[in-house]
This record gives C-alpha cells, sequence and structure tokens, in this order.
C-alpha cells in the first residue's frame, strides 16, 4: 500500500473516532436533559431516549468501523 494511502487511512480512522467521541458527548447532554427535572422536557423525554440511544449506537458502529480501518492499515504494513 503506497505511504499516501496509508496517510489517509489513518487520517479516516482518527476522523472516525472524534465523532464517535463527539456524539457520545451530544448523547451525555441529552441525557443530562432527561435526568433535570422539568415540565416542558417530561414530554419529550421518550424522544430524548430514543435520540440518546440512536447516538450511542452510531458511536459504536463509527468506533467499529474505526478498528477495522485500523486492522486494514496493519495488515498491509
Amino acid at each position: 500500500m503506497s505511504e499516501e494511502k496509508v496517510t489517509k487511512l489513518q487520517h479516516k480512522v482518527e476522523d472516525y473516532r472524534r465523532f464517535a467521541f463527539i456524539l457520545i458527548a451530544l448523547a451525555g447532554f441529552l441525557m443530562i436533559g432527561t435526568v433535570i427535572p422539568s415540565e416542558s422536557v417530561q414530554i419529550a423525554q421518550e424522544w430524548l431516549i430514543v435520540f440518546v440511544s440512536i447516538l450511542l449506537a452510531g458511536a459504536v458502529l463509527l468506533h467499529g468501523v474505526s478498528l477495522k480501518t485500523e486492522k486494514l492499515i496493519v495488515e498491509d504494513e
């Protein structure tokens, strides 16, 4: 594998991990929104839990993709 392609794949791995971390942080903020008692949030609390679940699933998926890409880099070296 060429040096340029390896560098691009390493940048992709970093991007996947950063985006997964951002999704986890966003899920954390939304989860805080479900914990804080408020009458206006009580109606949307079920939707917040659904969004948190989707964000965490996306983070796990992106982490898996980053591991797969990193394994590809290691195998080709």
